[in-house]
């Protein structure tokens, strides 16, 4: 995969973790909206996502981002991992 189809599915898997947190009977509207803020931070060339095959909820969606976004850590905006991680442990601790 090149670095443009790991952010793009990457991607994906932030935009999975808004809709579980959205669409969850218990889930966090802020916390979903949150995710799109993330997702603009990752994605400042507005790239569109690639569909991510559905984790299990929102934590892991998240995490499967994070480990896809690991491979190209150096083309990662700060201010997108700090909110990244910032979102993550949020979900966690709900």
């Amino acid at each position: 995969m090149t670095p443009d189809q790991i952010l793009a599915l990457a991607l994906g898997h932030v935009r999975n973790a808004t809709w579980q947190l959205l669409n969850d009977t218990g889930g966090d509207l802020v916390l979903g909206l949150d995710c799109l803020d993330v997702e603009s931070l990752l994605n400042p060339d507005d790239r569109d996502p690639i569909i991510a095959p559905l984790e299990p909820d929102a934590a892991r969606s998240l995490a499967a981002a994070q480990v896809l976004l690991d491979q190209i850590a150096d083309q990662v905006p700060p201010a997108g991992w700090a909110a990244l991680l910032a979102l993550t442990v949020r979900i966690g601790e709900r």
